[in-house]
C-alpha cells in the first residue's frame, strides 16, 4: 500500500527513530507498492536498514531505511510492528484482498441493528464451517460408540467435502460477487481493518465487511467492524476517505484464521523482499 494512502503526506511528515530523534521533512516520491523517498529538512544522518516511525500527526507506519540518494532517503513500509508490541493480535500487514463493505447502521441506531446483523452473521457462519473446516467431521466421527471409517473412506469423504465447498462457493451470490470486484488495499490485523473507500462513514459507524484470505482454501469472512477513525486522502482527485475500524465481538476462530493469513503473508513478503535484493 502506498504511503499516500496511509497518511496525509501534502503537508509534510516526521520521522522518529528508536532512539527518540525526530526529523521532519517531506515525501517527494512514490515508487511502486510501499517504497517512497523522504526529502528530510536538515543533515540529520540514519542508517541503512533502521527501523524508523514515519508520521503525519495522526497517524503512523513503520518504516525501513533502504538507501540515501541525491532525492532524499528512500524508504519502505513494513509489514511487522513496533519493538514492545510483538503481541499475535498487534501484527498487521499491507496487502491486497477481495473486500468490500457496507453499512449497518450509525452510531445512534447501534443497539438493536448490531444484535441483528451479529445473529445474521453467526447463522452463516455455520453454514460457512460445515463446508470450509469439516468441523462436523466424517461419518461415524460423532457417534457413541464411536466409529472410525476406513482411511480411503475418510480421504473420500474429504473429497466430497471440497467439492461440496466448491459448489457452495459457486452458488453463494456473496462470494460470487465479491470475486468479480478488484482486489483492494488494505491494512489488516486479527483485531481491525483499514481500507480506502468513496464512502464518509462517521466515527461510531458500524459496517458490515465481507472479505477473501487467499489461503489454501480460501477463507470467505464476514465481519461487523466499528468505524474507530475517518480521513481524507490526499492524493485522488475523487474524494476518498481511509477508514479504520475494529472488528466487533469476533469469534475466537476467526481471530485465528486471521493472524495464520497475517504471518503467513508476512513471511511472504520477507522472503521477497530479500531475493530483491
Amino acid at each position: 500500500m502506498n504511503i499516500d494512502k496511509l497518511l496525509n503526506v501534502k503537508n509534510g511528515v516526521v520521522v522518529q527513530t528508536s532512539g527518540g530523534a525526530q526529523l521532519s521533512g517531506r515525501v517527494v516520491e512514490i515508487g511502486d507498492q510501499d517504497e517512497f523517498v523522504f526529502a528530510p529538512d536538515s543533515a540529520e544522518e540514519i542508517q541503512d536498514g533502521t527501523l524508523v516511525k514515519i508520521s503525519d500527526g495522526k497517524d503512523s507506519v513503520l518504516s525501513t531505511v533502504r538507501a540515501r540518494g541525491d532525492a532524499g532517503i528512500r524508504m519502505a513500509i513494513e509489514c511487522n510492528v513496533s519493538p514492545g508490541q510483538e503481541r499475535r493480535q498487534d501484527v498487521r500487514i499491507y496487502d491486497k484482498i477481495y473486500f468490500q463493505e457496507r453499512l449497518i447502521c450509525h452510531a445512534v441506531d447501534k443497539g438493536r441493528a448490531l444484535v441483528e446483523a451479529l445473529e445474521r452473521i453467526r447463522a452463516n457462519k455455520l453454514i460457512i464451517d460445515s463446508f470450509l473446516k469439516g468441523k462436523y467431521g466424517p461419518p461415524g466421527a460423532d457417534e457413541i460408540p464411536h466409529t472410525r471409517e476406513a482411511p480411503f473412506n475418510q480421504a473420500l469423504w474429504e473429497v466430497n467435502r471440497k467439492l461440496d465447498l466448491l459448489i457452495h462457493m459457486t452458488l453463494t451470490a456473496d462470494f460470487r460477487t465479491l470475486m468479480q470486484t478488484s482486489p483492494a488495499e488494505v491494512n489488516i490485523s486479527a483485531s481491525g481493518i483499514r481500507f480506502i473507500t468513496n464512502h464518509a462513514y462517521a466515527e461510531g459507524d458500524v459496517l458490515e465487511v465481507e472479505m477473501i484470505l487467499p489461503m489454501v482454501p480460501l477463507l470467505f469472512m464476514r465481519l461487523a467492524a466499528e468505524v474507530i477513525r475517518v480521513k481524507p486522502v490526499t492524493s485522488y482527485e475523487v474524494e476518498r476517505f481511509a477508514v479504520a475500524t475494529r472488528f466487533l465481538e469476533t469469534d475466537p476462530g476467526d481471530k485465528d484464521d486471521i493472524i495464520r493469513y497475517l504471518f503467513r503473508r508476512q513471511r511472504e513478503i520477507l522472503r521477497r523482499r530479500q531475493g530483491a535484493r
